[in-house]
């Protein structure tokens, strides 16, 4: 793969994403756990500023990590152009409380010439589904300034 971007995510597997990293990404403090062409795999912390007043991981924040691990995926796909939300839709399907480390994961579904369908789900520490997205990432054409 000639993608530099997935050269780099290889080289950050199994470690802290900081550094190279966008704000809020740094901010969810993921480590990378997997990266395969169209896959990827990330390990979270719930930390308090994560929650609701339940306690519970924010359904925002989880629709914010879903949509980070599948744009993430996209970014590291040999596409010639970069590509952004058309929608994401979100099935919330258990919790996760403050200390648990949940999993995010991702898969391509179907590459078109400028949609990419999406999968993203995330996990708590047993394994169990908390969270489903779909979601189709358009390629964009940059401007230049």
């Amino acid at each position: 793969m000639n993608n530099p971007l997935y050269k780099l995510f290889e080289s950050q597997v199994g470690k802290p994403m900081k550094e190279n990293a966008p704000p809020f990404t740094q901010w969810l403090e993921p480590t990378l756990k997997s990266v395969t062409p169209g896959q990827f795999e990330l390990e979270i912390t719930v930390r308090k500023e994560m929650t609701n007043p339940l306690g519970l991981l924010h359904g925002g924040v989880q629709a914010a990590i879903l949509d980070e691990v599948i744009g993430m995926t996209v970014a590291s796909l040999d596409k010639p152009l970069p590509a952004v939300s058309v929608n994401l839709n979100v099935d919330f399907l258990g919790k996760a409380r403050v200390g648990d480390i949940i999993v995010a994961k991702s898969n391509v579904v179907r590459q078109g010439r400028q949609i990419i369908n999406m999968t993203g789900e995330l996990y708590n520490q047993e394994g169990k589904l908390i969270a489903r997205a779909m979601s189709n990432m358009l390629q964009i054409e940059m401007k230049k300034k």
